[in-house]
Formats: structure tokens, C-alpha cells, sequence
């Protein structure tokens, strides 16, 4: 018995471990990791809802820089405020007791120099609806997003093609 409470306890302690590596504390965010959150904010307080709500945790931030221009994915929690939506952004603004709280992610295709989204997709869900398939179909966005190409030609793209 004692030795299942132990292996119970060792197994409990690794999950949480895992759980608070996963946190990305919100002032290590970069510049565009920041300005998609902002964006995805925006996308959703344009829904039907009466009260603003407010980022609360990021679960996992990525930045990848390609030819085709700047990926990023982000994943975050966000919680109801007791301010209307369309007063989110003020600092007053804070999660109120049982507030609901929606998991909110976003990717974005951005160019490189001015940084315009020519690609991205986002989602705000419950946490109860975000199951195995809800995340495996965003898996397959943010990769379509990523590989997405914003059209414009690079000098030397296609450099190593060669004629014989």
C-alpha cells in the first residue's frame, strides 16, 4: 500500500513538473509573439459577448523565421473580466471569482519587413471542447499556415536549379 502511494505521489509530482514547464511567462514574449495575442484578443472580443476578457496564462509561444516570411503559434488562456468588451484592454480590467475562461490559439504568417499577416488562423474554445481531435485539426491549420507562401518572389529562391 505504502509503496503505491509512493509511485501514486512520484507520478503526481512529474505531471506538474511537465504542466509548469510548459508556462511561458508572459514578459518573455517577443515583440510579434505579443502582437499575435493582440491580434487573436481583437478577433475574439469582435464576438457575441457582453463582458471582456483578459490573457491569464500563455500555455506555448513559437517563432519561426522562413524565406516565405515569420510563423508564429501561440496558445494561451484568456478569463471573463467584470468590464464590458469593449473596455478589455484597461489594466483594471481583471478576472473576476469563477470567471469563465476560454483556451485561445492563434497562427500567423507574417512578412518579413513590415510584419502584414498574409496567412494565419485562430480559435477561442471552451477548454471542455478542446479535445484530442479539436487539437489534432489545429496541429494541421497552423502546419498549412505555416507552409503557406505569401506569393511574392525571392531573389535567389530558386538559385540551385541548374540546366545540364
Amino acid at each position: 500500500m505504502a509503496m503505491n502511494l509512493v509511485a501514486g505521489w512520484s507520478l503526481l509530482s512529474a505531471l506538474l513538473v511537465l504542466g509548469v514547464q510548459g508556462e511561458v511567462p508572459a514578459g518573455e514574449l517577443s515583440e510579434i509573439q505579443n502582437k499575435t495575442i493582440q491580434l487573436v484578443m481583437e478577433k475574439f472580443h469582435q464576438r457575441d459577448l457582453s463582458n471582456g476578457y483578459r490573457m491569464t496564462s500563455v500555455v506555448k509561444a513559437v517563432e519561426e523565421l522562413y524565406v516565405a516570411g515569420l510563423f508564429v503559434n501561440v496558445e494561451f488562456l484568456v478569463k471573463q473580466t467584470s468590464c464590458h468588451k469593449h473596455h478589455w484592454t484597461k489594466p483594471e480590467c481583471q478576472p473576476t471569482k469563477n470567471a469563465k475562461t476560454y483556451n485561445c490559439f492563434g497562427c500567423f504568417k507574417f512578412e518579413h519587413e513590415s510584419h502584414t499577416v498574409f496567412s494565419h488562423v485562430e480559435e477561442c474554445v471552451l477548454p471542455r471542447h478542446l479535445n484530442q481531435g479539436r487539437q489534432a485539426r489545429r496541429n494541421d491549420l497552423c502546419k498549412e499556415v505555416e507552409r503557406r507562401d505569401n506569393g511574392k518572389k525571392s531573389v535567389g529562391k530558386y538559385s540551385f536549379l541548374r540546366k545540364e
